[in-house]
């Protein structure tokens, strides 16, 4: 036996590189455990989206997959699909929702209702709501469709919630949302039956149907967006199918619009769009993708509820407009004397923000979105707080036309007029800023015109828990018919029609907007 073989012998040190190859497949082995734990905690806890075991999770439609969603933020930021600094989630299991000292009036000739994303909102403010929209339903599939939905709430979160609500609101309307826009990577086409596919189109109005049965709906709101103008006549063929087989069932169906204003008499036009049976008559000023496909008339035949997304005025992706509030009171009057003239009162909705945008005027700076609590640390600093705001006044007093080049380049359209919408001015990081928000002074004065004009009500994008808290005092007294009566507005006249032809092939349609009325605009990241 020689040495190496001997069992008393000693034994030799390893190698360097056995020493290397030993760490390095230890380090390997390591790393592959972490692995496969690191990607089953993400699947549990639902960073991505999962398809759930039905079975397991008691799903009933397995046309609707359950998946995680973000904090949708502003109109503006969905559909850039840029993301908005988020609070820590609030952990809604341990708090306690105290049942309100009184019923909503059910009766009411104004309601009250909203979109929303926030459980916890909700949960707290649902007593001074006759609806609530639990925004949680998009569509499976982007730039195809098959008819099946995807929910932001489990099967167990669309049943317990439901109920929740009820019990702290016995007569609320729960309408959820299924809510699509159409952008590249997006589309809303086999869904309403475009390509000839009927057998989807057919079989989403199927799964929307099973969705309200199952969880006890009240009904369902149909948002969806942005649609090129070819879409239209199969949209509302699908608009009206759906209709007929929701109010089957004793249920609501409610849709949301863009927003629309009366055109100029020489402006007044036809469009001559390639698919579509018949021109689309131009009675409004919007001539973008979206108003176009969406008719109010038609629509309001068979919806219950017409709900007029009237906000992004001044959209904060673009650079005109410029700097202004979302909703004033002079645009929203001319929304209704559109409206009115298509949609019955009782049915015709006016949806309101309750965010704000803040803009820097000279300097290069994005803009950013703004709520109760933003404007609140802007208002522990220096600033100037002014409501009702007229701009042109203040550009005049403050002597800054020259430095101020972000907003004074647009001074004209905010010539004679002088918001209800309070807005900050202040100084950040050695910028001129401007901020417009939303407070109770300025949404009472958008809900006492809206009452004028004898409205169903009005909705709020979106209920979230940094509104400001003194409109639920507001509120409180809507929902009980406290208010005291308004007087009527007379109605205004539209101008008297005179028609021009314009031809315009739908994949040239997609380029034309206008920024001043794009709407809801969300890319709204599911």
């Amino acid at each position: 036996m020689s040495e190496s073989q001997s069992p008393n012998a000693p034994k030799r040190p390893l190698s360097n590189v056995a020493k290397y190859s030993l760490l390095f497949a230890s380090w390997f082995f390591l790393s592959a455990i972490s692995f496969y734990l690191g990607m089953n905690l993400m699947q549990n806890s639902g960073s991505t989206l999962v398809l759930k075991d039905l079975p397991k999770t008691g799903n009933t439609n397995p046309s609707v997959v359950e998946a995680s969603t973000p904090s949708l933020g502003t109109p503006s930021e969905m559909e850039t699909g840029e993301k908005k600094e988020t609070k820590d989630p609030v952990t809604v299991e341990e708090e306690v929702v105290e049942t309100p000292n009184f019923v909503p009036d059910e009766n009411v000739s104004f309601r009250s209702s909203a979109w929303s994303t926030d459980w916890t909102a909700m949960k707290k403010t649902v007593h001074l709501y006759n609806e609530i929209h639990p925004f949680i339903y998009t569509m499976k599939g982007g730039l195809s469709n098959n008819g099946e939905l995807i929910s932001s709430w489990s099967s167990t979160s669309r049943k317990e919630r439901v109920l929740e609500l009820r019990a702290l609101n016995p007569k609320v309307k729960i309408i959820p949302t299924i809510f699509r826009w159409e952008n590249p990577k997006e589309k809303i086409q086999e869904n309403i039956g475009m390509g000839g596919r009927n057998d989807i189109r057919d079989h989403h109005i199927q799964v929307i149907v099973n969705e309200i049965m199952t969880y006890g709906y009240d009904g369902i709101d149909i948002d969806y967006e942005g649609m090129s103008c070819d879409k239209k006549e199969k949209f509302e063929e699908f608009f009206a199918l759906l209709a007929k087989e929701v109010h089957k069932k004793g249920k609501l169906i409610s849709v949301a619009v863009h927003p629309k204003t009366p055109a100029e008499k020489s402006k007044k036009k036809e469009l001559q769009c390639r698919g579509l049976s018949k021109p689309i008559h131009l009675d409004f000023r919007e001539n973008w993708r979206g108003p176009t496909t969406h008719d109010y008339e038609f629509l309001a035949k068979h919806a219950d509820r017409v709900k007029i997304m009237a906000y992004e005025l001044h959209p904060r992706k673009y650079h005109n407009p410029g700097p202004g509030p979302q909703a004033p009171n002079v645009w929203l009057k001319d929304i209704i004397t559109y409206a009115k003239k298509r949609v019955p009162t009782h049915k015709l909705y006016m949806a309101i923000p309750t965010y704000g945008y803040d803009w820097a005027l000279n300097c290069k700076s994005s803009a950013k979105a703004i709520y109760h609590s933003d404007a609140q640390r802007i208002k522990s600093g220096t600033h100037k707080n002014r409501q009702p705001t007229d701009i042109n006044r203040i550009l005049n007093e403050e002597n800054k036309v020259a430095s101020w080049r972000n907003l004074s380049k647009f001074s004209d359209i905010h010539k004679n007029r002088a918001y209800e919408d309070p807005s900050l001015w202040y100084t950040s990081g050695g910028c001129d800023r401007v901020a417009f928000y939303m407070n109770r002074r300025a949404f009472e004065e958008k809900m006492t015109l809206l009452r004028k004009y004898d409205l169903g009500g009005f909705s709020f994008w979106q209920l979230v828990t940094d509104n400001d808290p003194e409109i639920n005092v507001y509120l409180s007294k809507l929902v009980q018919g406290q208010l005291p009566p308004v007087e009527k507005a007379k109605d205004e006249e539209e101008p008297k029609e005179e028609t021009t032809i314009e031809n315009l092939d739908p994949k040239e349609a997609l380029k034309v907007s206008n920024s001043q009325t794009k709407s809801k605009t969300k890319t709204k990241q599911f």
